[in-house]
């Protein structure tokens, strides 16, 4: 499958502000999955783009605005070929409890509970539901995981934060896509299963758009293979992978700061669109515009109330999930 993704955040301040300094991770990964055609960064006001490849493999662009600025509008276009391999998770010979022999250090790199994915007593009562048998394969347990956390949990914004623990959507019993794999991994890597944090986004044929997160599991005779508990599925064509990490705080979407005393104001679009064949290498200047409103996910920071903590958390959740 070909897929064209736009992902547009416009950041606007009250005040003219100085020195913006931002990292962003929207450059779609190149793998045995996908192919990353084509990527377009445009930043406005307009200046120097910087590229690094961080410690994961992540393509980051960073950036700085010195002159004074009221808004920037940071754009990112893609086109992405799909094309997963077939996995028949049923011929998996890993059981319970997983050989980590032939594991090298990337992969145990992904057994360490931190951040997000912490131990807590909350975890208990999922653990004892889901503990898989002695010599149960690694792949049945997995997509058992996979459903329970999509069968007792609902999907719900604005309830948990960008830097929300697990306990919190352990306690509440809904969150959004990345709690749920914040939850998944907490589970799996609790198990001795390596298990990492994606980023990305998902296309859904004749409805909105998103952003999304995923999980990916190891297998040592399959290798990673991603599993999304938000929709009890495992990651198809229509899955499109950005960045991995431990958790949510690796593979952050947008980062960065700025000087001055200006409240800033994030409005944020993410379309997506199937294409019949690849375009030409100037697509980006060809293609219409989506038709999709700019979403405000940050407000104004002065005029919150005394439970501004928890606001804030919310309003940078909804940020970092576009």
């Amino acid at each position: 499958m070909i897929l064209e993704v736009q992902h547009e955040t416009v950041l606007e301040y009250d005040a003219p502000v100085t020195e913006s300094v931002a990292e962003v991770r929207m450059e779609p990964v190149s793998d045995d999955d996908q192919s990353c055609c084509s990527f377009h960064l445009a930043i406005g006001p307009q200046t120097a783009l910087f590229r690094y490849t961080d410690g994961f493999g992540n393509r980051v662009h960073h950036y700085t605005l010195v002159p004074p600025h009221a808004q920037t509008r940071v754009l990112a276009a893609s086109v992405v070929e799909t094309h997963p391999k077939p996995r028949d998770l049923a011929s998996s010979r890993a059981t319970y409890p997983l050989n980590l022999d032939t594991a090298d250090l990337e992969v145990l790199g992904f057994l360490m509970m931190r951040g997000p994915v912490r131990p807590t007593p909350l975890l208990q009562p999922l653990l004892a539901a889901v503990r898989p048998n002695n010599g149960m394969r690694i792949s049945d347990f997995v997509l058992q995981v996979n459903h329970y956390i999509h069968t007792h949990f609902t999907y719900a914004k604005a309830v948990t934060a960008a830097s929300s623990p697990i306990d919190d959507v352990l306690e509440k019993g809904k969150g959004v896509c990345q709690d749920f794999a914040h939850l998944m991994i907490a589970v799996l890597r609790t198990y001795g299963i390596p298990a990492r944090y994606v980023s990305g986004y998902i296309h859904r044929a004749n409805k909105e758009s998103q952003s999304h997160a995923w999980c990916e599991v190891w297998l040592p005779d399959r290798g990673w293979i991603g599993f999304d508990p938000t929709h009890d599925q495992v990651v198809t064509e229509t899955f499109v992978k950005v960045a991995f990490g431990r958790d949510f705080t690796d593979v952050t979407p947008n980062r960065g700061i700025y000087r001055g005393l200006a409240t800033e104001t994030i409005s944020v679009r993410v379309a997506t669109r199937a294409l019949e064949k690849l375009p030409k290498l100037s697509w980006q200047e060809q293609l219409p515009t989506f038709e999709v409103p700019l979403t405000p996910v940050f407000c104004n920071m002065n005029d919150l109330d005394e439970h501004s903590d928890e606001q804030v958390e919310r309003q940078q959740q909804q940020q970092q999930q576009q």
